[in-house]
């Protein structure tokens, strides 16, 4: 039984010069895990949308849509802007409330949900000191708690550590082989459920280019950037490592070729932050070095600092001990680049060259908020090279982006190093710190524990690093991208 369908289906959004899709035919059947793709501002987010009517962007709709689920639930790529309760409890409870169920059957529902999302011990906390993964947990659970049949997730994976990446797949697999429900998530990032999804759908300029099967998918090599590294690694396209282990014995290392020092442009030492004088320290006595003309990369879990460490190196925040030392202006990207954006048009928050420069020419006339979370992120950047910086705060630079933009956004970045500037870049996405990286550091527990060249470090780790190193650990010394490899 098709749960929802389109026929023919285009929309354009006010002002835009261009459909943001054009004649979308897919029919997605009750119980399917389908797998939604595309570069970014290719359509996938308003595709999402439209499925959700009461989400239905503002602009012209051509076609037919149709909806048969009863309770279609929709989850944010960022949590934080659907909450709507202080508490965890007062968030799961917020849509039966509405409902006006009684009190005992609330509660057999607040308990069922939050045993079989294993978040009993998270009732009572207050959702702003939640984890990243914790929120995006308990955003499904609130979604789910009203017995949803189908459930529409925009970017689940952008903002997650690896850790958290897992655990919310594993979540959703069990949320579409246990319970039944429809599952259709939107994602730049296939390595966590290609291998269990039924089938996968591609945009591109807002048309759909491919609807089928994941195994005829990866037998076409203009969809290949859509799956995970292993796969485009070998001619035999392994969807998972554990396959991919089995093909790697004839791989063989390039020379690691050490980064060549250059001025120390940030340097902090012994620095120590809280949030509350009576809250734990978030830094402890944490000290970095940050080099001029290289990129230099923060990872860690959620919640282990990073973006307060990028504060702190802007002086949004200020440490109550130790030393802070610049040597140039500094700008920062906000994970929720969006901030940024204070004009009716995106024309009037950049320059022209600076939008061809970037390869948004075509987004000037748009308002800002209507663009794609990619082209949102591109349009942020160019407000911040505007600004005659040395030193470029990055948080999570590269979520949202497709293959293509991150190449794109990886030759950006050495094109700021090449110019002597400094980039500083916190990133979940290991793989692309460990293409494009001169530089990395783990920070975990408030201090960085590892810092080094980027083969260095991530060799050095098992779970907080590349797919090339999960698949070559065993066979070569220090490969961790695709370009170290013969």
């Amino acid at each position: 039984m098709a749960l929802f369908k389109t026929e023919n289906l285009s929309f354009t959004y006010p002002k835009a010069e261009k459909k943001a899709l054009s004649d979308i035919n897919i029919e997605i059947k009750s119980g399917e895990f389908v797998l939604l793709m595309g570069e970014s501002g290719s359509g996938k987010s308003t595709l999402l949308r439209l499925l959700k009517k009461e989400l239905s962007p503002f602009g012209k709709v051509e076609g037919n849509i149709t909806a048969d689920a009863e309770s279609a639930a929709f989850v944010f790529q960022n949590p934080d802007t659907s909450f709507v309760s202080e508490t965890v409890r007062g968030e799961l409870v917020f849509a039966l409330e509405n409902k006006e169920l009684d009190s005992s059957e609330m509660a057999v529902r607040l308990g069922e949900i939050s045993s079989f999302f294993n978040i009993n011990n998270l009732l009572d906390r207050k959702i702003s000191t939640l984890s990243g993964g914790e929120k995006a947990t308990v955003a499904i659970a609130a979604a789910m708690i009203d017995n949803a049949d189908a459930l529409i997730l925009d970017e689940p994976f952008a903002q997650l550590d690896p850790k958290a990446v897992i655990s919310l797949a594993s979540m959703l697999k069990r949320i579409n082989e246990e319970l039944g429900v429809t599952v259709i998530m939107s994602s730049h990032s296939s390595a966590e459920v290609i291998y269990f999804c039924d089938r996968m759908i591609v945009l591109e300029k807002g048309n759909c280019i491919f609807n089928g099967l994941v195994s005829d998918a990866v037998r076409e090599d203009k969809l290949l950037d859509f799956f995970p590294v292993c796969t485009r690694l070998f001619d035999e396209r392994p969807l998972t490592v554990k396959d991919a282990i089995d093909l790697c014995n004839g791989l063989t290392q390039k020379a690691e070729e050490l980064p060549e020092k250059t001025e120390e442009t940030v340097v902090l030492k012994n620095v120590t932050f809280a949030y509350d004088k009576k809250a734990p320290d978030i830094l402890n006595r944490l000290s970095f070095t940050a080099y001029q003309g290289k990129i230099n990369s923060v990872i860690g879990s959620n919640g282990s600092g990073k973006t307060t460490l990028l504060k702190v190196i802007a002086g949004i925040k200020k440490a109550y001990s130790g030393k802070v030392k610049l040597n140039g202006k500094a700008v920062y990207l906000p994970q929720n680049v969006r901030c940024l954006f204070t004009k009716d048009r995106a024309g009037d928050e950049i320059t022209e060259k600076t939008a061809e420069r970037l390869g948004i020419s075509d987004c000037l006339n748009q308002h800002p908020f209507d663009l794609s979370t990619g082209q949102a992120q591109k349009l942020a950047f160019g407000i911040l090279l505007e600004q005659n910086a040395d030193i470029f705060l990055l948080d999570e630079p590269s979520k949202a982006f497709d293959c293509q933009s991150k190449k794109e956004l990886a030759c950006f970045l050495k094109q700021l190093c090449k110019e002597n500037k400094t980039v500083i870049m916190v990133s979940h996405d290991i793989d692309f710190v460990g293409e494009v990286s001169d530089y990395v550091s783990f920070l975990s527990d408030g201090v960085i524990s590892s810092a080094g060249s980027r083969r260095q470090v991530l060799s050095s780790l098992k779970f907080y690093t590349t797919q090339v190193r999960r698949i070559t650990s065993k066979v070569l010394e220090s490969a961790v991208s695709a370009e170290d490899l013969v």
